[in-house]
């Protein structure tokens, strides 16, 4: 959540009234989703990701804690806090919800002034962790995505991409020859040609989903969700020829006068059983091909991760042909 953006809450709760009277209490100071089934419920919170959850425990379709317990388990709304609204307000009643997640309590009947101040605060409390956790996800040079930030992000696709059975493109990007450029510029110049490589691969047209982070050194990954093997090597190339017609001059390069980069691709269908490290690894493999190939060009390759089933996942193209 930005400090310029209107918080968003989800409404968790069986009986239309008490959705209505919360919407009138919230809606003119957060965005808000509800629902009445707390199935739906559970599906809007992975779909949405709302700032906060406020959730009922008697419901006939499921039980409150038990809802609680399996959102704090899903990797997609495990960081959302959740405030209980409910009737059942005695001590081993807030303990047991405490103990299934819930960060607070609001009794019913509801008191207008209560709801504002409990969920003014959680909303505020969840603005500064955002805050904190965007700073630790962050390069400080190129202020691009980090590794922690690149590793959290990679983690979270493949699980959706596992299950919706989509495939899953990543980029490794390796900046030709950088340490003869350090050795021939120094290492502040460097770092400008570092910022500047970063700033001319985030440029490159691209979907809202996809991600840009910084691996490490001068390397750096590209997520492309939902992308196919055609339109990843169609992607792989835009990513390098942005660089290369950024013209920044490379005097020590035996690949060209201007600074060049080599990419390694890999695309797969991700499983549930595999982890996101087979692709890192995948696209490594592929980068270590383009740099025994001559550099400043892409190597690509489809990965099959048994048992999964390409050919339904490659035949639809993510992003047009040139």
């Amino acid at each position: 959540m930005k400090a310029d953006e209107k918080g968003t809450i989800l409404l968790i709760d069986d009986e239309p009234v008490i959705i209505d009277f919360l919407r009138a209490i919230l809606e003119a100071e957060y965005a808000l989703f509800y629902a009445t089934d707390p199935f739906d419920g559970l599906a809007l919170a992975r779909a949405k990701q709302p700032d906060l959850i406020l959730l009922d425990i008697a419901m006939p379709e499921a039980d409150g804690y038990h809802l609680c317990r399996t959102l704090k388990s899903d990797v997609l709304t495990q960081s959302i806090p959740i405030i209980f609204i409910t009737a059942l307000t005695s001590p081993d009643d807030e303990t047991r919800g405490l103990e299934a997640g819930a960060v607070d309590y609001i009794a019913k009947p509801i008191n207008t002034s209560v709801v504002k101040a409990r969920v003014g605060n959680h909303m505020e409390l969840k603005k500064q962790r955002d805050f904190l956790e965007t700073l630790a996800s962050v390069d400080a040079l190129t202020g691009i995505p980090n590794r922690r930030g690149f590793d959290d992000y990679l983690d979270r696709e493949w699980r959706r991409a596992a299950r919706t059975g989509t495939p899953l493109s990543l980029l490794m990007i390796d900046i030709d020859h950088f340490k003869s450029y350090n050795d021939n510029h120094g290492h502040l110049t460097g770092d400008d040609c570092l910022k500047a490589v970063a700033q001319h691969l985030t440029n490159v047209p691209r979907r809202g989903g996809d991600l840009v982070a910084r691996f490490g050194g001068e390397e750096f990954m590209a997520v492309l969700p939902d992308t196919p093997f055609d339109s990843l090597r169609f992607m792989a190339e835009k990513f390098r020829s942005n660089v290369e017609a950024a013209r920044i001059s490379h005097g020590s390069s035996p690949v060209s006068e201007v600074v060049t980069v080599s990419v390694g691709a890999a695309t797969v269908v991700p499983v549930h059983q595999c982890s996101p490290l087979v692709l890192i690894e995948k696209a490594d493999q592929m980068l270590y091909l383009a740099k025994c190939q001559g550099r400043n060009r892409v190597v690509a390759e489809v990965l099959s991760v048994d048992p999964c089933d390409m050919r339904d996942a490659m035949s639809a193209s993510a992003y047009p042909e040139k």
